[in-house]
């Protein structure tokens, strides 16, 4: 699978927590299985890179295991995270309420990666 490049859409905000790790766990396990990914958050999805939002967010609660430490595992992974420029208008966010190493990228940029890519998946 090396090599293989990888879009996931992640539509979920920090209002469904438990919609927000799926997309993480499988861009984590392509990029161990060296593919090169990237996860593009749009709609309600972008809420999770507003910064100090992931930390509030567990996997479980109760857990400890937070959608920040998702988050920071997938960056430290190589996986890139883009941030839909248009639902960032919508979510009232600029990019300095963005976390760090997150791109803004509009829907034009998407569609390019979704073309060069060899999967795109849908959450």
């Amino acid at each position: 699978m090396a090599g293989k490049r990888l879009v996931i859409f992640q539509t979920h905000g920090v209002g469904e927590p438990r919609r927000t790790y799926a997309p993480l766990f499988f861009a984590l396990t392509a990029a161990a299985m060296d593919m090169q990914v990237a996860v593009w958050f749009s709609m309600e999805g972008v809420t999770q890179l507003r910064k100090g939002a992931a930390e509030q967010v567990e996997l479980e609660p109760g857990s400890g295991v937070t959608l920040k430490s998702w988050l920071d595992q997938a960056r430290e992974a190589g996986v890139e995270l883009l941030a839909c420029a248009h639902a960032m208008g919508m979510e009232k966010m600029t990019e300095a309420d963005l976390i760090e190493g997150v791109r803004v990228v509009g829907v034009a940029g998407a569609l390019d990666r979704c073309l060069e890519a060899d999967r795109v998946m849908y959450f």
